[in-house]
């Protein structure tokens, strides 16, 4: 097996793992109610480290999304990169042209 197989099947064991670990067993009230104490709400208990879960559950997630994207190859990568300049320096050579233009007939006709 490769190592990005690797890496998703491992990302995805820790995305199953992440969201069971969202579920929350039913609590049972009869114990703490017998011994007169009173739980308090994960909500309030949790602070940093509930804090912290939630970051690293998210950079996990991240992880997974990023084993998802398909990446161009190296020739695609330059072919791309080459078109996207040739059209900017189209383009610039043509405003600019037109800009001189317009300045010029402008100018020929105020002055």
């Amino acid at each position: 097996m490769t190592k990005k197989k690797v890496r998703k099947a491992q990302g995805g064991k820790k995305a199953q793992a992440v969201t069971q670990s969202k579920v929350k067993p039913a609590k049972s009230h009869s114990s703490n109610q017998a011994s007169g104490r009173v739980e308090a709400s994960p909500a309030l208990s949790g602070g940093v480290m509930g804090w912290v879960d939630k970051v690293k559950s998210f950079l996990l997630e991240v992880r997974v999304e990023f084993d998802k994207i398909t990446w161009p190859s190296r020739k695609e990568a330059i072919a791309l990169t080459t078109a996207v300049l040739a059209i900017t320096f189209f383009f610039t050579a043509y405003l600019g042209i037109v800009d001189i233009s317009l300045t010029k007939l402008i100018s020929f006709l105020i002055y």
